[in-house]
């Protein structure tokens, strides 16, 4: 199963009747997909096209971290706190995703 816009909408909590959102998300899981492919050399994905186990969480998990703080800046509401823009995969993320990373010809 790929990760759509309306599973990280959902995820997230949000309203997937929000258009904007919902082409933001759009953007988010492409970008993360693209990220995957690029860091596995396209070893993500089955001789099918299907994603590989895990990735679809990495793909979802990295999504969100876009889509939360898309202008990377530091800034606070209440008592929740956004100090970080995506910076790149979590421990967990790469441990997904190096099973299928391609290290040596």
């Amino acid at each position: 199963m790929a990760v759509t816009n309306t599973d990280l909408v959902k995820w997230l909590g949000a309203d997937t009747t929000d258009t904007a959102l919902m082409a933001q998300a759009t953007q988010a899981v492409t970008m993360a997909l693209a990220m995957c492919d690029a860091y596995t050399r396209g070893a993500h994905l089955k001789a099918d096209g299907s994603t590989r186990p895990g990735v679809d969480a990495v793909v979802l998990m990295a999504s969100a971290r876009m889509l939360a703080n898309p202008e990377g800046l530091k800034y606070a509401t209440g008592v929740v706190s956004f100090s970080d823009a995506f910076n790149g995969f979590t421990l967990a993320e790469l441990a997904v995703l190096n099973r299928y990373r391609r290290r040596a010809a």
